[in-house]
């Protein structure tokens, strides 16, 4: 299967790399692009001029892997070479640049995907989601100047979602992935370096979801005025074999359930908990064994032994497809899948599983 990185530009494919990067991942919006290229077409005296802001399509072999704008076109000449460099975006770029814009400045009785919906409609950017069982969000009100992916990443956060771009162009907001690939990393056959970080700087062993109140006519007080009520508490089991270390989240006074602030608190640990394990492996292809090209939010079986992890299923968080002097590489970031679902991480099952594992 072809794995050549095609740029297409107004109707142009150019093709013909020196070195390639392109990046996907459900962590971050957009995914982007950085190319490295000759300026002319391989025997041919026309040269690939390209206007920053060209709608653009990068495909690997016949697999669309991003569609945006070129956001950058920079040439550049030597005694030895010609050579341009072309960096871009996924067109959900608008929504992490601009300002979003919503009449009065109120969002109220929409889910996430009504709301991503609308705000992404203003820049031609299309939204979908596989998820059924949306909650309204609770009313609240924009800061002037706000961009609407931050808007988006407090909704999503809010209702347990991820949300990340698609080759298409398109945003779209699910919940943790249950595809799982034809093949995985391993050990002595397809990884080429890997490295394991665990952390418990960031985690906690317990959490408290509370609710500010005032009481206006206390609130000069010095003893009275605001109040804090507890709605949700949440024990990270592996944090809480080590030490007592408390976090108090304030969720927002519009979630008045305490099933709302409960999902809230349980997303708050464990994102954290996902964060505090990441496994960072190269391998040598771009795709797995059954052709299909690594995708982000995918199951990725790991068996590496020297790291502990045998037989496990982590969650690509994200994926580089990488091409330079060194050759064609895959640089991919793994979590526990836990990291992204609203229910609580079952550490003591997981714990065992690895042990035994060993």
């Amino acid at each position: 299967m072809s794995d050549d990185l095609t740029l297409t530009v107004g109707g142009k494919i150019l093709s013909g790399w020196d070195a390639v990067r392109v990046t996907r991942s459900i962590e971050r919006l957009p995914s982007d692009f950085d190319l490295s290229l000759m300026d002319f077409y391989p025997g041919s005296n026309q040269q690939q001029w390209i206007k920053p802001g060209d709608a653009c399509v990068i495909k690997i072999g016949s697999d669309t892997v991003l569609t945006g704008y070129v956001d950058r076109w920079s040439p550049m000449i030597s005694r030895a070479r010609h050579e341009v460099r072309a960096t871009g975006r996924n067109k959900c770029q608008d929504l992490v640049d601009c300002s979003a814009e919503w009449k009065n400045n109120v969002i109220s009785q929409a889910t996430a995907l009504q709301i991503a919906k609308k705000l992404a409609s203003l820049y031609g950017i299309s939204v979908a989601s596989d998820v059924a069982d949306m909650a309204i969000v609770p009313q609240f009100t924009l800061n002037w100047g706000e961009s609407s992916q931050e808007i988006i990443d407090r909704v999503c956060r809010w209702a347990a979602l991820l949300y990340y771009d698609q080759p298409d162009g398109s945003l779209y907001l699910t919940r943790v992935g249950t595809r799982r690939a034809a093949s995985g990393v391993a050990q002595g056959v397809n990884i080429q370096d890997a490295a394991y970080e665990s952390s418990i700087d960031e985690r906690f062993s317990h959490y408290t979801g509370v609710s500010m109140s005032m009481n206006a006519a206390t609130e000069l007080s010095p003893d009275s005025g605001y109040s804090a009520l507890t709605l949700a508490t949440a024990q990270d089991p592996e944090a809480a074999t080590m030490r007592y270390r408390n976090r108090i989240v304030i969720v927002e006074s519009t979630m008045i359930t305490h099933q709302e602030a409960q999902s809230c608190i349980n997303w708050e640990m464990n994102r954290r908990y996902g964060r505090s394990k990441a496994l960072y492996v190269t391998v040598d292809s771009w795709r797995d064994s059954a052709g299909a090209l690594w995708t982000p939010n995918t199951l990725i079986p790991i068996t590496l032994p020297a790291f502990g992890l045998q037989d496990s299923l982590w969650l690509l968080a994200e994926v580089t497809y990488q091409k330079n002097d060194n050759g064609t590489v895959a640089r991919m970031v793994l979590m526990p899948p836990e990291a992204f679902t609203v229910q609580p991480y079952q550490f003591y099952q997981e714990h065992m599983e690895l042990t035994n594992g060993r």
